[in-house]
C-alpha cells in the first residue's frame, strides 16, 4: 500500500498549521507545551523515521535533533518532504526494523500518518480546545489508528510496562461504520466480535474513538460526541491508561 499521498497531505498540513501559529503559542500536549516544541519533536521523530526506512535497521533518536542554528519551520518542512520520498520510494514488503520486533517499511508509512495526524490534531488546540481528527486523513485510518493501538501500542505495553487490568470489558462502537473493538481486562482486543458482550459501551464516530485511545478526547466533556453506557470505571480506565506513549 502506497502511504506517501496521505502522508504527504497530513505532514503539509501540519506544516502549515505550524507556520501560521506562534511558536510560543500553547498546545494541549502535557509533553510538548507549545508549538516550537511539537515542531522540534515532530521534525526529530520524521528524520528518525526515514533513516530507518533508508538502512531497514534501528537508530538513535538523538541524532536527529534540530541543530541550534536552523530555522524551526523550514527545518520542519525539510523532513517532513523527506520523508514523503523516501516513503513513496520505499518496498512496502521489504524487511525493516520497528520498535515491535522485525517487521516490514509498511509499518513506517502507517505509523508517520498517525504521527503527523496526532500532532496536527495538538497544533490545532492552539485555537480550538476541542478539534476533530484532522479531515486531511484518508477515509480508513481513524479504523487504522485503533488497530495500531493493538497491534503496536497494547505489544508494546505489554512488554514495557504490563498495565494494569481494565475493571471491565469496553466496547468501542463507531456510529459511522459496521466495524467495532472488544477490549477485554486483560487487553486482547477483538476486532468485530459477532455477539459482544461488554462491561461497557462507548459510542462515537470512529474518529473520536480513536481521539480517546489517543488520550486526546473525554468523553465526559463532549456529550455531544459520545454516548456511555454501563461501567463508567471501565471507561475511564481505558482512557487513563497510558498504552500510547
Amino acid at each position: 500500500m502506497d502511504h506517501s499521498h496521505e502522508l504527504d497531505r497530513v505532514a503539509s498540513a501540519l506544516v502549515d498549521a505550524a507556520r501560521a501559529t506562534p511558536l510560543t503559542a500553547t498546545i494541549a500536549s502535557d509533553t510538548w507545551t507549545t508549538v516550537a516544541d511539537m515542531v522540534d519533536h515532530v521534525g526529530c521523530i520524521q528524520r528518525w523515521a526515514t533513516g530507518i526506512l533508508r538502512t531497514g535497521v534501528a537508530a538513535d533518536e538523538a541524532h536527529h535533533v534540530r541543530p541550534a542554528e536552523r530555522e524551526p519551520i523550514e527545518w520542519l518542512a525539510e523532513g517532513a518532504a523527506r520523508l514523503v520520498d523516501v516513503v513513496a520510494d520505499a518496498d512496502p514488503d521489504a524487511a525493516c526494523w520497528t520498535f515491535v520486533g522485525p517487521g516490514v517499511a509498511a509499518f513506517w508509512g502507517r505509523r508517520m500518518i498517525h504521527e503527523a495526524t496526532k500532532h496536527l490534531w495538538d497544533l490545532r488546540t492552539a485555537t480550538d480546545p476541542t478539534p476533530s481528527l484532522p479531515a486531511e486523513v484518508g477515509p480508513g485510518t481513524p479504523a487504522a489508528i485503533i488497530d495500531e493501538f493493538d497491534e503496536v501500542f497494547i505489544t508494546r505495553a505489554r512488554r514495557q510496562q504490563n498495565p494494569a487490568p481494565l475493571p471491565g470489558s469496553v466496547l468501542l462502537r463507531p456510529n459511522d461504520s459496521d466495524r467495532s473493538w472488544l477490549i477485554e481486562p486483560d487487553w486482547l482486543v477483538v476486532h468485530d466480535p459477532r455477539t459482544p458482550s461488554a462491561s461497557a459501551t462507548l459510542t462515537a464516530t470512529t474518529a473520536d474513538l480513536a481521539l480517546v485511545l489517543w488520550e486526546r478526547a473525554d468523553p465526559w466533556m463532549l456529550p455531544s460526541r459520545f454516548a456511555r453506557a454501563g461501567d463508567d470505571d471501565a471507561i475511564r480506565a481505558l482512557r487513563d491508561t497510558p498504552i500510547h506513549l
